[in-house]
């Protein structure tokens, strides 16, 4: 493992007490997908949302209050969370349609996707794409790039690197003893709202063993460790980042927003 990095916190060993936590934060995410709303609502045409890596498909609950939107399609390469999110998806009026399928290498979804005559906004939430190293970021960007017709749009949230006016905002739980300021800014970091309970009980079943969080300052990343396996990756992003991965892309940032947590940027070709 690289030298500049260190474990920092090992979890609760209370998962219902993590989620919990969680769960109190999870709130502040909604605010930062405001602006994807409303570009969506005020979009010139009926649209087809595709929901990339749509996981649970917790946007489901605020993509169904659209009226613009005429039907969605969730791509996502886990079964199990394709067999929630269709669970999920039932209680909704809107057309939604699930397909599995691989970010890095969309082969089945894109037959059906150009055949779509409507404009589409393809959203890629919950920093899915900090979900992956950097080389396949820069090949998921590509691939969806591809996709996209003139109308078409590619909307993505990143999480930002937190700043310390930020992480003063966070009030840890008591179980957390933090020693200093810059610990706690590196907690903070980890207890951000994307650690879902759907991270947390699959690797104590899996593994037996309470995960560890691990943040790369250098790197700007915060990993889950079972053991000495890597079971989980995100990455922070700055603001220089993404518009070099934009450019690679040969993508155009039609507007890049700055929310508290992340960034929200609207993409075309």
């Amino acid at each position: 493992m690289p030298l500049q990095t260190k474990y920092i916190w090992t979890t609760f060993t209370d998962p219902k007490g993590y989620d919990k936590v969680i769960k109190e934060m999870a709130g502040i995410s909604d605010l930062d997908e405001i602006p994807i709303i409303n570009y969506i609502r005020n979009f010139s045409k009926p649209v087809v949302v595709v929901s990339l890596g749509i996981g649970t498909g917790r946007e489901l609950r605020w993509l169904n209050k659209i009226k613009n939107v005429s039907g969605i399609i969730g791509i996502d390469y886990s079964e199990p969370m394709l067999k929630f999110c269709g669970k999920h998806a039932t209680k909704y009026k809107k057309r939604i349609t699930l397909l599995k399928d691989d970010i890095l290498n969309p082969v089945e979804s894109k037959k059906k996707l150009l055949k779509i005559k409507k404009p589409i906004i393809y959203v890629c939430l919950h920093n899915t794409l900090g979900n992956f190293s950097p080389t396949e970021r820069k090949i998921a960007l590509r691939k969806v790039k591809n996709l996209l017709k003139e109308e078409d749009r590619l909307i993505l949230c990143l999480y930002k690197i937190l700043e310390k006016s930020v992480i003063d905002a966070f009030n840890l739980p008591p179980s957390l003893h933090v020693k200093s300021e810059k610990e706690k800014l590196k907690l903070a970091q980890l207890l951000e709202y994307p650690f879902l309970p759907q991270f947390w009980n699959p690797i104590i079943k899996k593994f037996q063993q309470l995960p560890r969080f691990w943040y790369d300052e250098k790197e700007n990343d915060v990993a889950i460790y079972a053991g000495n396996k890597k079971v989980f990756i995100s990455h922070r992003f700055s603001e220089e980042e993404i518009k070099k991965l934009a450019q690679i892309a040969k993508l155009k940032i039609e507007k890049l927003i700055e929310g508290k947590f992340m960034y929200v940027v609207m993409l075309k070709v």
